[in-house]
């Protein structure tokens, strides 16, 4: 294939976290009622985003807009599905994050978690099942496409336990 036409890394990483977003978005919204189902009626629980920044943006650029371009994006979106509480944890560029990071052998630190706190499974699954949930979804889905390396980042919904605080 000619250099000139092959599209770059970039190009396909953007068009695959498209696809995958629209993908996911397709399947989330034909599980949503058993999801809503089964899901237990009990305490509450917390939406965890582990972030990377799209490999063209600086932690600065990154941190900027997520902070100020996303998070009004990200709490209107997250209002209108039911949660009490939105919180982002931003990386600090600190030596400690490399020290730590060397003396458990793990990876290159995330460039930062969002959390977001829900009454309960149940309540995010039916919320997410509506209309204004559906948009609110695919609201924050195509806004993170700006900022977020969605192939290289993982959302996921846990429980809380507190040991300590």
């Amino acid at each position: 294939m000619n250099d000139d036409i092959r599209p770059d890394a970039n190009s396909r990483r953007r068009v695959l976290g498209g696809a995958l977003a629209a993908g996911f978005a397709m399947v989330l919204a034909s599980r949503l009622p058993e999801a809503a189902a089964d899901s237990s009626p009990g305490g509450p629980v917390k939406l965890v985003c582990v972030l990377r920044r799209r490999p063209e943006m600086t932690p600065a650029q990154f941190d900027d807009f997520w902070l100020n371009v996303h998070a009004p994006v990200a709490v209107k979106a997250l209002t209108a599905l039911g949660a009490t509480r939105y919180v982002q944890n931003h990386t600090i560029d600190s030596v400690l994050n490399t020290t730590i990071g060397v003396s458990h052998s793990t990876g290159a630190a995330f460039d930062g978690i969002a959390e977001a706190w829900f009454p309960s499974e149940r309540q995010l699954a039916e919320a997410l099942a509506t209309p204004a949930g559906t948009e609110a979804g695919q609201a924050l889905a195509d806004h993170e496409k700006a900022f977020i390396d969605l192939p290289q980042s993982s959302f996921f919904v846990t429980t809380e336990h507190v040991l300590l605080g």
